[in-house]
Formats: C-alpha cells, structure tokens, sequence
C-alpha cells in the first residue's frame, strides 16, 4: 500500500493529458480514481484502459468527495473548474495559466 493509496484523485479532463495525470496517479498508487469528461467516448477508454471510475458530470465527480483534483481541461476551461474545486474546499492542480 503506497503513501497515495487512501487518496480520491478527480481528474477533469480525459483527453491526451487527462490520460497522463490518470497515469501518473496510478504510478504513485492512488487507488481510486474518478474521472470526469463531457465526451462519453473519453470516459469509456478511461474506464476501460485505467480501470478507473467515470462520471458524466462534474456534480456527480464532486459527489465523490475527492481529496484531490486535476484540471486537465482545455485552457479557457481551467478557471471554472478551479472556481468550482474553491468552492469545494478541494486542493486543485492546473498547469499555469497567464491572464493579462
């Protein structure tokens, strides 16, 4: 059992670099694993090929009550995720974005 294990991770986001950060939780042996994405064909192969656990909505994502979330969104999308991962109370990760 690794340092990880007892985390819940929702990672939003299931395209190339949702597929990574599913990847890289797996590799540090988070257990459990919800991942969010608007495109029903994305959270099948994420289910099918990560074995992690799909939801159709963000609600239904936050309702899993995640420790964690990884905004892997296109980058207009990343300030409403974080907005909502705030209003959660929940730690979020995003790549860095620059707003003038």
């Amino acid at each position: 059992m690794g340092h990880y294990s007892k985390l819940t991770a929702l990672v939003v986001g299931l395209g190339s670099m949702g597929k990574r950060r599913v990847r890289n939780l797996c590799a540090l042996g988070v257990e459990r694993i919800v991942g969010f994405d608007v495109r029903e064909d994305r959270r099948r192969e994420a289910a099918d090929r990560y074995q992690v656990d799909v939801v159709p909505t963000l609600e239904r994502g936050l309702a899993s009550k995640p420790d964690v979330m990884i905004i892997s969104t296109p980058p207009h999308r990343h300030v409403e995720f974080a907005r909502a991962a705030v209003d959660a109370g929940i730690p979020f990760f995003m790549e860095a974005n620059c707003f003038l």
